[in-house]
């Protein structure tokens, strides 16, 4: 059934002719031959026509191939008339594609709208939505694709309510056989409109099939199917992420073997309630992450049925690491509003019986060095002892005042170097006492900062402290100053022993400490991470264990504006 076919999916540059032969009109076909009875084919001809394109067609369905056979077989059961197809839209183009078997066409012809008469949409119960759609038009004539070609009709491809194009046929002046033509080419029309109505189907039912993957896979919630044998079919990438494995490695495998939890029996004993029906089973399983860690999940389980048979199994997961991060933030920022809540009266309430402690302890000291023997030191002992607990008391409180309150003041134009190197005065006893030596690094073509005077001395001294105690005996403690990305960086470093990822998370929390008991109240950090928020700057920890740590503060460049 070869042919010569011409398509195309735009329009058809100038018009194609057929070269008929001799003593053919210019459209191809000799109208006396047209009307002899032989042009009309036999009932034993279509049948077997019908027969040979519907083994064509299914075989292995093409648009393109279905179209050559349909124009070809129509040209040799139908000779002596023109054929034209016009297809709309099966794979989600914008325009009409047009199939031509040894026939001009007007150029454009893709381009256009597709006429139908009235009789032809109610006939082939055409839905609203098409009936209403711009590129179809209900009109009494017939809108004939060929030129110089005035007779003729179109048989609209339609199945199922849907319009998937026309069969257009012409014929030369002075001929019309269009009654007896058209019952026996709708046949074949049809076998072409459903072939291309199941090819529409298996197109969109893909799209779909690939859309729903495409969710499941880029979903941000953990996704996991199994089926009745426990087999993983589903995994998507933000589980795959999680863990650390591929999908292919998982998809097939055993959930029970292949997923790697650390309390495997909660999660077995979970998917058995869902395979055995337990609706919205849910369950809170520990995975164990790529990164040698455990994450905390809560699943949320729903069977796939069949028939009243369970088939599968979806579960759908939720991180708690951000649920307990904001947990943990809420908690941190009720601490703090209980404390700045709290705060004044407890320095009120301490402040006045602590001064009198401090006072009548050094009265009776004094009173007492003027005295000699062992009883009068035991009592000055004792008596030192007193003003050293007051003392630590009172600096407890002025910690606990500035972390619920930091000093107010106005931001002023500062040498964060010369910050440094003032700080750094009140903390020489520290290396002195502790033989830990103190490296300076200061860039002096720095700019000056923007900051509240007062405050930044706190902070360095503060972190000088801590670095200090971190190291120890020995070691050394270095403090730089560099510009980087328009921020004035200052960053003090120690070579102490490091601190844990557990601890890194609560460094900042107040009361929190890592220090011997006495040596420190846990609100030093904390102080120093609202001074820096105070004054629109950053508080950086970079810390190993075994490796020392560093604490990086980053301070806008002072601006005249």
């Amino acid at each position: 059934m070869a042919s010569r076919l011409k398509q195309s999916s735009e329009a058809v540059p100038g018009t194609q002719k057929a070269d008929m032969g001799p003593g053919v009109a210019s459209s191809g076909v000799a109208s006396s031959d047209l009307a002899s009875s032989d042009n009309v084919p036999s009932s034993e001809l279509m049948l077997e026509a019908v027969l040979r394109y519907g083994r064509e067609l299914f075989s292995d369905f093409s648009e393109g191939r279905a179209a050559e056979n349909l124009l070809s077989l129509l040209g040799e059961v139908f000779p002596g008339r023109l054929f034209a197809l016009r297809i709309w839209d099966v794979v989600g183009d914008a325009e009409l594609r047009v199939y031509a078997n040894e026939s001009e066409v007007r150029a454009h012809l893709g381009k256009g709208r597709i006429y139908l008469r009235s009789s032809a949409v109610t006939r082939t119960k055409l839905s609203d939505a098409v009936r209403a759609s711009a590129f179809l038009h209900e009109s009494e004539r017939w809108d004939s694709p060929f030129p110089g070609i005035a007779s003729g009709f179109c048989i609209p491809l339609a199945a199922a309510g849907e319009l998937y194009g026309v069969l257009d046929v012409g014929y030369p002046l002075g001929t019309d056989l269009s009654e007896s033509d058209q019952t026996q080419m709708l046949v074949l029309a049809n076998q072409l409109a459903a072939a291309l109505r199941s090819e529409s189907l298996s197109l969109e039912s893909k799209s779909l099939r690939d859309y729903q993957s495409q969710l499941i896979e880029h979903a941000s919630a953990l996704i996991l199917g199994i089926d009745s044998a426990w087999r993983i079919r589903v995994c998507n990438k933000a589980l795959c992420d999680l863990v650390g494995i591929s999908s292919s490695e998982l998809i097939g495998e055993d959930l029970r073997d292949h997923f790697p939890v650390a309390n495997p029996a909660n999660l077995q004993s979970l998917f058995a309630d869902g395979l055995r029906g337990v609706d919205s089973a849910l369950g809170e399983t520990q995975i164990l992450t790529r990164a040698g860690g455990t994450v905390s999940v809560v699943w949320r389980l729903a069977s796939i049925r069949n028939r009243g048979k369970i088939q599968a199994l979806v579960a759908i997961g939720q991180d708690q690491t951000v649920m307990s991060s904001l947990q943990n933030q809420l908690v941190q920022a009720e601490k703090m509003s209980t404390l700045g809540q709290i705060a004044a009266g407890v320095v009120h309430e301490l402040n006045n019986p602590l001064t009198a402690i401090s006072v009548y302890s050094e009265f009776l000291l004094r009173k007492t060095l003027e005295r000699d023997g062992a009883e009068a030191k035991d009592e000055a002992s004792k008596l030192r002892t007193i003003q050293e607990g007051a003392e630590r008391i009172q600096h407890f409180v002025r910690d606990l005042m500035q972390y619920a309150r930091p000093s107010a003041g106005v931001p002023k134009r500062l040498s964060i170097n010369k910050v440094i190197n003032q700080s750094l005065v009140f903390c020489e006893h520290l290396f002195s006492e502790d033989g830990v030596v103190l490296q300076r690094d200061l860039d002096s073509s720095i700019p000056d900062v923007q900051a509240v005077p007062g405050q930044l001395e706190q902070v360095v001294i503060n972190l000088v402290t801590n670095a200090v105690q971190a190291c120890g005996d020995s070691g050394s403690v270095e403090i730089r100053s560099y510009l980087e990305d328009s921020k004035v960086i200052f960053s003090v470093r120690d070579e102490g022993p490091g601190i844990s990822e557990e601890n890194q998370v609560k460094i900042f929390e107040p009361f929190f400490t890592t220090k011997a008991d006495g040596q420190g109240t846990g609100l030093g950090l904390c102080i120093v991470r609202n001074i820096m928020e105070e004054n629109r700057g950053e508080l950086v920890l970079d810390s190993s264990l075994g490796e020392g740590s560093e604490f990086r503060c980053a301070v806008p460049v002072f601006t005249s504006q």
